[in-house]
């Protein structure tokens, strides 16, 4: 190695040290700026919806017919409903039902792909052949209409809206989840801690998946953007979160009969899964880059 690289790679050892790895992945993240905008968003967006009875002087649930139906003004900024209700207090508020059944669904799917990734991955076999046949068949079948059958069985609700996104984003999970592993299992630090006797439960949560959570990581946050697409589309539906309850999904379909005449009644919560969504996947994007070791400090 030249002289010059020999000094460079140890000025960047030596930066490491003194500054950690959080610094550079930080320093490489905020070198993207569309994600740091998406960043910015979603804080909003989590900001909003759990001040969101703070930010407006509206009732989500109050019916004005007064006042329904109004084009966006100064007194409503997103306009009113069908029944005179604020959209602006609507979308805050269903903001934080999609984000809660979102993030429900995505830990619950994490969870199960954790457990089914990590057998998968570590022991083979007929094991592995019995889980991945398995993901092959649920990955196999359209998301939505496999949310909207879980769905349709269970019933609707909060909790059985989360469970009903939660079966399709298993497969992928446990299928990157076990590629990681695969990759991993045979490394000689693995071996020098079944040498020293470790066990495999031991091995698996100490060595093998803190060396998997960066693509993890990336997977989570870009199942939140599709599940807040699959949350609304099941309450539009009429198969997830139901009225009055506010959820963007379910306002878009109570505003569909006022398209023509009245559209912000669907504008503005179209707008909000659109944006929602489209920030997860900027912020997945953009930890993908920041937490690829290749990436230039």
């Amino acid at each position: 190695m030249p002289n010059g690289d020999v000094m460079s790679a140890y000025l960047s050892g030596e930066e490491v040290k003194r500054h950690g790895k959080f610094y550079f992945m930080a320093k490489r993240f905020c070198r993207n700026k569309a994600a740091v905008v998406a960043l910015t968003f979603i804080i909003l967006l989590i900001l909003g919806a759990v001040f969101c009875d703070y930010l407006t002087p509206y009732d989500y649930a109050e019916q004005n017919l007064a006042e329904a139906k109004q084009l966006p003004s100064a007194a409503h900024i997103f306009g009113t409903d069908d029944f005179g209700r604020d959209i602006f207090t609507r979308i805050l508020r269903g903001a934080r039902v999609s984000l809660l059944v979102s993030l429900m669904g995505v830990l619950m799917s994490t969870a199960a792909a954790l457990v089914l990734g990590s057998i998968a991955g570590y022991y083979g076999g007929k094991a592995d052949n019995l889980i991945m046949r398995f993901m092959d068949i649920l990955i196999s079948i359209p998301g939505l209409l496999l949310s909207m059958t879980v769905s349709a069985a269970l019933g609707t609700g909060m909790v059985k809206t989360a469970i009903a996104m939660a079966i399709p984003g298993v497969a992928q999970l446990t299928r990157q989840l076990r590629s990681s592993i695969m990759m991993l299992k045979d490394s000689e630090y693995i071996e020098a801690a079944k040498a020293f006797g470790g066990s495999d439960i031991h091995i698996l949560w100490n060595h093998v998946l803190p060396n998997c959570l960066s693509p993890l990581i990336v997977q989570f946050t870009l199942s939140l953007g599709s599940s807040i697409m699959c949350i609304s589309g099941l309450s539009f539906l009429g198969l997830g979160v139901q009225p009055p309850t506010p959820e963007w999904g379910n306002m878009v379909a109570a505003g569909q009969d006022y398209l023509r005449t009245y559209p912000h009644m669907v504008i503005f919560p179209g707008l909000a899964v659109m944006c929602a969504m489209l920030a997860f996947n900027l912020l997945g994007d953009g930890l993908r880059d920041a937490l690829d070791p290749r990436m230039k400090q």
